[in-house]
């Protein structure tokens, strides 16, 4: 794989991801999981940061644009659920969403992690010292992150994701995450 190939294929990722996490924030938005909405446009907008610094490194440091990539929606929300209105999903409907949606989520940065790790091993058996650095500083990111979404999960798990603690606690949740949009640089 060349350097191009590398930087086009993370590239697709990252914008993949502003997909999925864009996708949650409806999702969660539709359950009336507000927290848990602006949890997601938080992760939205810190892969939308991640994506900008790669390729401007990439410019900046390699002096081509990052290949275009063809991109696969991901298709986080199940497409019969596009027929409901929001009162049409029960108690039992969204705590099964909820659980599928935490597991959806553990995997997509596991996912994550293994090609960061690919690929930063694949920059560095080129000698591609300062990329590889790069992708390193992501790897431990995603690392961070797929500790807290699994630690998250398992909580949800232990509670049998019951929908009236759930409920209990967007309101926490969504004061910390607003908190956290407003911290977000785009630049």
């Amino acid at each position: 794989m060349t350097v191009d190939e590398i930087f086009g294929r993370m590239a697709q990722h990252m914008i993949k991801g502003t997909m999925v996490h864009e996708q949650f924030a409806n999702y969660y938005d539709f359950l009336g999981l507000e927290g848990y909405q602006r949890m997601h446009e938080y992760h939205y907008l810190e892969e939308t940061c991640a994506y900008r610094r790669l390729c401007r490194y990439f410019i900046e440091h390699h002096n081509r644009l990052v290949p275009k990539m063809s991109f696969e929606n991901p298709d986080v929300i199940p497409d019969d659920w596009h027929k409901y209105k929001r009162q049409d999903v029960d108690r039992e409907t969204k705590a099964v969403a909820l659980r599928n949606g935490m597991q959806r989520w553990v995997d997509w940065e596991k996912e994550t992690k293994r090609l960061y790790q690919d690929m930063y091993k694949e920059l560095a058996d080129m000698g591609e010292a300062a990329s590889a650095a790069v992708v390193a500083e992501l790897v431990c990111d995603v690392d961070e992150e797929l500790k807290t979404v699994e630690r998250f999960a398992l909580e949800k798990a232990a509670m049998d994701y019951d929908m009236t603690q759930i409920a209990a606690e967007q309101a926490d949740v969504c004061a910390m995450y607003e908190k956290k949009l407003k911290e977000v640089c785009l630049c």
